[in-house]
């Protein structure tokens, strides 16, 4: 007699349709917004009462905007008030997930709490994930229960416009989780990028690493103000952004986290002068796009008070 298939089998196999983000700040309210948008069912963890109501109060304000300017397809606020969630615990969780995906900052202690923590909470078949912008999988991977089912799965801001994601494996990770993430990602408006070989900073951070630390360095040695910078950069490229621009985009605590990172691997005197620049946006919560200012000013862009 043949035997019964494996149920969770099958479901290594499965669509995801719904996923908790650990993470309301300015990158999980995207992802948030980006995932219901396309039909997907979505719960946002923080434990910030005022975090989670910006996020909801965010995606509902944008929501209009975004379907007229063709970033999202059409939905309606009922649509989104049944599939966006909130919670401030995993107390507050009583159901499974297809996909955790952790959007916190760029810390690897709170990453790693995270990854272990709901990595016990959630068995295997649940893809356990991290949108880590730095951190190699194979960094975070042995601390996750089930590593086959762990993968980094990076976005780029703004989601909405830069429509890329990474998918990256660790030396764990089974060809299924890449599969079910790769169809994810095209299922929400995303690019896959997948890539097998691990790279700090996956392919266009890595490229971009450079581009900041060069402008930073005209800015350190009087060269250039970053107004100029950014002024070079578009003349030159016809783009609409510079590096000052794209560092606002991206938020400058952000940038700061990273080469503080770097700092610790190729040296003080490489990084320190740079993260000095950075510093006093930093201390005035001058984040760019997120916070209204940072290098520029942006009264009209979405704001955000707590941050990633």
């Amino acid at each position: 007699m043949a035997s019964e298939p494996d149920p969770s089998l099958a479901n290594a196999f499965s669509p995801i349709q719904h996923v908790l983000i650990v993470g309301a700040g300015w990158t999980g309210r995207q992802l948030a917004g980006q995932m219901v948008a396309h039909g997907v069912e979505a719960t946002l963890i923080d434990n910030s009462p005022q975090t989670l109501t910006l996020s909801m109060a965010w995606v509902e304000s944008q929501r209009e905007a975004f379907i007229e300017n063709g970033y999202w397809p059409n939905f309606s606020a009922t649509e989104l008030s049944q599939r966006l969630n909130l919670a401030e615990s995993l107390a507050d969780i009583d159901q499974s997930y297809d996909l955790v995906l952790e959007s916190v900052s760029e810390q690897f202690s709170l990453k790693r709490r995270i990854i272990q923590a709901y990595s016990k909470r959630f068995a295997w078949p649940t893809i356990i994930a991290s949108n880590s912008s730095y951190f190699t999988p194979s960094m975070m991977q042995p601390h996750a229960v089930s590593p086959e089912r762990f993968a980094n799965f990076h976005f780029h801001v703004p989601i909405w416009r830069a429509t890329l994601a990474d998918i990256v494996s660790g030396p764990l990770t089974e060809a299924s989780t890449l599969m079910r993430l790769t169809e994810f990602a095209i299922r929400i408006g995303q690019t896959p990028l997948v890539q097998t070989v691990e790279n700090p900073g996956y392919v266009f951070n890595w490229m971009l690493r450079a581009l900041m630390q060069s402008a930073l360095q005209l800015v350190d040695r009087g060269v250039a103000v970053p107004a100029d910078v950014d002024l070079a950069w578009k003349k030159v490229t016809g783009m609409p952004i510079g590096p000052f621009g794209m560092m606002d985009q991206i938020g400058v605590d952000l940038i700061h986290q990273t080469m503080s990172h770097a700092r610790f691997v190729d040296g003080d005197e490489v990084w320190q002068p740079l993260i000095d620049i950075l510093q006093p946006y930093v201390d005035r919560n001058q984040l760019g796009v997120k916070t209204g200012r940072g290098f520029f000013d942006y009264e009209s862009e979405p704001k955000a008070i707590d941050l990633d």
